[in-house]
């Protein structure tokens, strides 16, 4: 294709059009300094313009080809920088072999006619090509086909810690290992946006990431000595950890910790008490004093009768009379009370009328306590008591419960820095007495911990959406159910990546459109009680329930003194 002079000076124009003009004489500088230089101060929209001579021009495109490389992907000129060579008699098969994505060479044919060759990559070769038609496309686009590609299926090395039901799982299959989960399906994603591939690797630790001499192991240390591209895991944002890694925003999710647990005493359901489980002690209390202010007041209104009385007053005083009536029928009022509570009950009942109302009062507060007392009675015996084994997380440190978590982390970091007397110190010091092992032997995976929850008297303190996930499909494991430790999960790179502008742009637009949150519940699947056994608990009758009953008592306690005052006054104006 042949141009003249006004489309070479749009795409200089285009080149030039920024706010930072740089210029070096690479005669008298050094090359690797500059390209430093051109990148820290131009990225991530580095435009390049180079005339030189054609050995010189040779040199310098193998240089920037292989700077990436050198600074150990600190670097992107790869995929960020646009070259735009003025250079006769250059080799077309040296351009070629480049791995740079956009570079455009102007060759002057004759006057003022310039011939414009771009390079095209394709799936199995790169070639030079001629710049093709800009009627509809920009002048970017039409010299610089290849950023319509994305990455151009650059190769990536990713990092992951493959030991989660959801962020990241691995699977051997025909002799070849898969990785699938949260964090893969996020990383699929991504790749196939930005067009670039990726191998997997894992530390050899297996750790996300601890401080050891100044630096860190794991995972973050494999981003902080640039061994690898990025970290596809669920790393813990911390401030540590920030002096020596970016992290990728928005974070891929937001986790608490909660412990795990499985009761390995069970209760039994025979006890010698199962018919004292369905009242409360309170209500034992009230029922026994309404039956002796009830035995009391059925002696007295038995011992005020009038008329034996009268007849009784002949020989001795009233107040004489009346008290040796009263001891005479107080162990009758007794056992008239004690046998109303009773399917028994009495041969003989109150012969006034104040009795009869009490007496009368007192049933009707029977009848709905036995009512609640025989439903929850059948429920004692159908339904084995359902108490939560540790109230808090207080009650599991005071427990014989041993207490464990991954060393892995850096959660367990965070506890070591808690002060020794706040509840975050107590937890540290009780996993390091009662659980040496999951902190000094770095054998200690996720397994072995689980393993020691089903087995032994053993809380495990982990990520609550682990918890749940294990919880899916055994019914005998319970969780402590406090919120501990909040804490953001994200991705990693390793400090001052190039990758970071374009993996957060397309991280941002995934949290935007709610795919993050689709994809988390593609993974994070919940408990389901449909196939375990119900766990019903055993409600004791309380004052509350049959609190009108004792409303009915004491209305009726009442109305009997009324009663007993009417006959007293009705006795005296016949007389």
């Amino acid at each position: 294709m042949k141009e003249n002079d006004c489309s070479v000076s749009t795409l200089a124009q285009s080149f030039t059009n920024s706010p930072q003009l740089l210029v070096f004489d690479l005669s008298v500088v050094d090359t690797n300094r500059t390209l430093q230089t051109i990148h820290e101060a131009l990225f991530p929209d580095i435009h390049v313009v180079a005339s030189m001579r054609q050995g010189h021009m040779n040199e310098l495109m193998k240089t920037v080809d292989s700077f990436d490389a050198e600074t150990k992907g600190l670097t992107d000129f790869r995929h960020h920088s646009k070259w735009l060579l003025l250079a006769d008699g250059i080799k077309i098969e040296e351009l070629q072999k480049l791995d740079l994505e956009n570079v455009v060479l102007l060759r002057h044919l004759k006057c003022w006619i310039f011939n414009s060759l771009t390079l095209r990559r394709h799936p199995t070769k790169t070639e030079l090509v001629p710049v093709a038609d800009c009627t509809s496309r920009t002048t970017m686009e039409c010299y610089f086909p290849n950023v319509a590609y994305g990455y151009n299926n650059r190769h990536l090395l990713v990092t992951v810690l493959a030991e989660s039901t959801i962020y990241t799982m691995k699977s051997l299959n025909n002799g070849t290992i898969h990785y699938r989960g949260y964090a893969i399906d996020i990383l699929d994603t991504i790749a196939n946006i930005l067009n670039f591939s990726y191998s997997i690797t894992e530390p050899q630790d297996q750790s996300y990431g601890l401080p050891v001499n100044n630096t860190y192991d794991g995972t973050v240390g494999q981003l902080n000595r640039t061994e690898v591209d990025l970290a596809a895991c669920d790393l813990t944002i911390e401030e540590g950890r920030s002096q020596f890694i970016d992290y990728i925003y928005p974070p891929i999710s937001t986790e608490y910790f909660d412990v795990l647990y499985k009761r390995h005493d069970k209760q039994q359901s025979n006890s010698l008490y199962l018919l004292a489980l369905p009242l409360r002690p309170d209500v034992y209390l009230v029922l026994f004093l309404i039956a002796g202010f009830c035995s009391l007041l059925f002696a007295l209104f038995q011992s005020m009768d009038v008329s034996v009385l009268k007849t009784s007053a002949e020989s001795e005083g009233v107040s004489q009379c009346f008290l040796r009536k009263v001891k005479q029928n107080l162990l009758h009022a007794c056992w008239v009370v004690t046998g109303s509570l009773f399917k028994q009950g009495s041969s003989k009942y109150p012969s006034n009328l104040p009795g009869k109302v009490l007496m009368t009062s007192l049933w009707m507060l029977l009848v709905v306590i036995t009512t609640v007392y025989c439903a929850n009675l059948v429920a004692a015996l159908s339904a084995q008591k359902d108490v939560k084994l540790f109230s808090d997380l207080e009650g599991l440190l005071g427990s014989d419960y041993a207490v464990g978590m991954r060393q892995s982390g850096i959660t367990s970091h965070i506890l070591k820095r808690s002060a020794p007397s706040s509840l975050y110190g107590k937890l540290w010091s009780k996993v390091k007495v009662n659980d040496p092992a999951s902190f000094f032997e770095s054998s200690s995976s996720l397994a072995n911990h689980l393993r020691r929850v089903e087995h032994e008297k053993y809380a495990f303190l982990h990520y609550a959406s682990e918890l749940e996930k294990r919880m899916a499909d055994n019914c005998q494991l319970e969780v402590l159910g406090e919120r501990l430790l909040f804490i953001h999960q994200a991705f990693g790179l390793p400090k001052g990546s190039p990758l970071k502008a374009d993996i957060e742009k397309m991280m941002s637009q995934m949290n935007v459109i709610g795919l993050l949150d689709r994809l988390w519940e593609k993974w994070n699947v919940k408990r389901n009680l449909t196939h375990c056994p119900p766990k019903r608990k055993l409600k004791s009758v309380t004052v509350n329930q049959i609190g009108g009953g004792f409303i009915v008592v004491c209305a009726g306690t009442a109305l009997s003194v009324i009663v007993l005052c009417l006959e007293k006054l009705a006795h005296s104006v016949t007389r």
